[in-house]
């Protein structure tokens, strides 16, 4: 058994697996909580299979692709391979990601609670980047720190569900060493870009998870079989958001520097990477 794909979502897994076997390439799809690998039986098959998942990927709206669930009965996902897995919310938090995934998770939850409740200024906290230069290099940890500080609601759910699925999928198929190295130079980067652009007030996570966005991104154009990608729908998308900031039609504040360079900070370790063959 080969494994061809992952799918992240079930009925789409089923679809091209239904394609293929109407092209007469034996596959089955593997039972996974969150995701759905394409396993080929024969490797003689392997590279026309390969050919097909390209020409899915590309357009998977095609209609011989509904045609093939049609005519091989299964429209709908077989109860013994394909039945949704009946998990608690706190197992699909636990399974996508790991340790650094969930930490930074939750350390970010705990800090705005604190914040929200009064318990402390986070402009004035031990978490905030440094007031001035030089900078105190006994208080390093401020390079760092303000990823974890949020001003309001809607800052921290968007960041940390962006930061959940990105992180989560790259910790999971690159690993722990990664996506620390990817969190501090986002981090270090796109805190220290904001600091001279614009001043030392500012927090989110916002600048690692551009850095995600533009990882993963990357990482799937330069290898379109990576398991770590970005559709270019999302990409696009969330660079417009990007541009929205630096036309200040956006209604908040926003740190759009620590954005842009965060961006360029993921497609830079992306490259670097791949180059290197890690």
């Amino acid at each position: 058994m080969i494994e061809l794909h992952r799918f992240e979502h079930l009925r789409i897994a089923q679809a091209f697996s239904d394609f293929l076997s109407s092209q007469n390439i034996t596959n089955i799809i593997e039972q996974s909580e969150f995701q759905y690998p394409i396993m080929i039986k024969n490797k003689n098959q392997l590279a026309q299979a390969k050919l097909e998942l390209a020409l899915f990927l590309d357009n998977p709206n095609q209609s011989k692709y509904l045609s093939a669930s049609w005519k091989t009965g299964k429209t709908e996902p077989a109860s013994s391979q394909l039945a949704y897995a009946n998990v608690s919310l706190l197992s699909n938090f636990k399974n996508h990601g790991g340790l650094f995934t969930h930490s930074i998770f939750i350390i970010c939850i705990i800090i705005y609670a604190l914040t929200a409740f009064n318990v402390f200024n986070p402009m004035n906290s031990l978490f905030a980047f440094f007031r001035q230069q030089p900078f105190d290099y006994i208080e390093s940890w401020r390079f760092i720190t303000p990823a974890f500080l949020h001003f309001s609601l809607l800052h921290i759910v968007f960041n940390l569900l962006w930061w959940w699925q990105l992180a989560g999928l790259i910790e999971k198929q690159h690993g722990k060493q990664r996506l620390i190295l990817l969190f501090l130079f986002s981090a270090i980067a796109s805190n220290l870009a904001q600091f001279f652009l614009v001043g030392p007030y500012f927090g989110g996570l916002s600048g690692v998870v551009y850095g995600l966005v533009g990882y993963c991104w990357l990482t799937g154009q330069l290898n379109k079989q990576s398991q770590v990608h970005l559709p270019n729908s999302m990409f696009v998308f969330l660079l417009g958001w990007l541009i929205l900031g630096f036309v200040d039609l956006l209604p908040a504040n926003v740190a759009n520097y620590a954005h842009l360079i965060g961006l360029l900070a993921g497609l830079t370790l992306a490259a670097v990477c791949h180059k290197l063959k890690l």
